[in-house]
């Protein structure tokens, strides 16, 4: 396995349309000791997921069936979840968007991919809001327990 302690047991959100690619990101957190949350492939669902599902980050596809992720990752970001945008394309506009959101450009390898989250846990939405629960708290929350500190 080579998953990092930081990023063992964290629960992902995978919101990415095109099939195999999904199943390529969800092996990949896998070796990283990732929980996966989806994968999910249409914005209503991811929409829904996003409101609804306790992720610890969330890697998003920038364009889901020719529609922008915008309302998921607003609605992540409001949340203090901690987003990795994926992409294909050359999104420099999107980027100024989320300035403390990753991007990985498709493809990417799992080296790439542990660096971005690492990225993401360090500098998003904990960044923007020092109150924001680092992703142990999270990990004692779901077990039922409060976490030390």
């Amino acid at each position: 396995m080579t998953g990092s302690a930081e990023l063992q047991g964290l629960r992902v959100l995978v919101v990415e349309d095109e099939f195999l690619i999904a199943m390529d990101i969800e092996a990949m957190l896998r070796e990283l000791a990732c929980e996966v949350v989806g994968p999910i492939g249409d914005l209503a669902s991811a929409l829904r997921a996003a409101q609804a599902e306790t992720p610890d980050l969330a890697l998003l596809d920038v364009n889901l069936g020719g529609e922008p992720v915008t309302t998921v990752a607003e609605a992540l970001v409001a949340r203090a979840v901690p987003i990795v945008f994926c992409t294909g394309y050359q999104v420099e506009n999107w980027c100024n968007r989320y300035p403390a959101a990753p991007t990985l450009m498709k493809p990417f390898q799992l080296a790439d991919l542990r660096a971005a989250l690492e990225r993401a846990l360090a500098s998003g939405a904990a960044a923007a809001n020092p109150r924001v629960p680092s992703p142990a708290w999270g990990r004692a929350r779901r077990a039922g327990r409060r976490p030390k500190g």
